[in-house]
């Protein structure tokens, strides 16, 4: 009931407002070219969803280590997913019981892959190359080119964790080239 008195009313909590400015430029990132293609990643709704899990679990990741403010921004941030989502499902022409069915499936592919890459960033002694593994059976084509995917994603994670909560509030994230 608040999230559909929020939208009415226009107010929202501040964390929402930081959460809409980082998907949206996650949103753009995940969205450029060269992480599809040929032995990359498959440019399907199934592989962008892929890239976009990827940026996500990992921006989500570093706000783990800003205590409860990050862990709100968090879940701040997985509110606008899936209000995006619901969204891009309505736009498609989905009634609300299409919307519910389509969503939850979405909601737990993403939750797996974020505790996937959770536990990689760990380095979870019980699977030593879990984010190899990850991009091999998920994101890319070729193991080649899985080496690609996981550089970017550790250089990602570093260049997030040089930042305060402010900056990542902001949106002040730089991505790392990509190949």
């Amino acid at each position: 009931m608040l999230k559909i008195l929020s939208r009415i009313t226009g107010s929202h909590r501040a964390e929402i407002k930081d959460a809409k400015r980082i998907y949206k430029k996650i949103m753009v990132q995940s969205r450029k070219p060269e992480f599809y293609g040929e032995d990359l990643c498959a440019d399907t709704t199934d592989g962008r969803m892929e890239i976009l899990c990827m940026h996500l679990s990992t921006v989500m990741y570093a706000l783990r280590g800003h205590d409860a403010t990050g862990v709100k921004l968090s879940q701040a941030i997985y509110d606008v997913m899936i209000d995006d989502f619901d969204i891009a499902l309505r736009e498609e022409g989905l009634s609300d019981t299409g919307v519910a069915r389509r969503i939850k499936p979405l909601a737990k592919m993403f939750f797996t892959r974020a505790k996937q890459y959770t536990d990689a960033f760990d380095g979870c002694e019980t699977d030593q190359n879990a984010l190899a593994n990850l991009m091999n059976s998920h994101v890319c084509k070729t193991e080649k080119n899985a080496a690609v995917f996981i550089d970017y994603t550790a250089n990602f994670l570093s260049k997030l964790n040089t930042l305060s909560l402010g900056q990542i509030a902001l949106a002040e994230i730089d991505f790392p080239k990509f190949p």
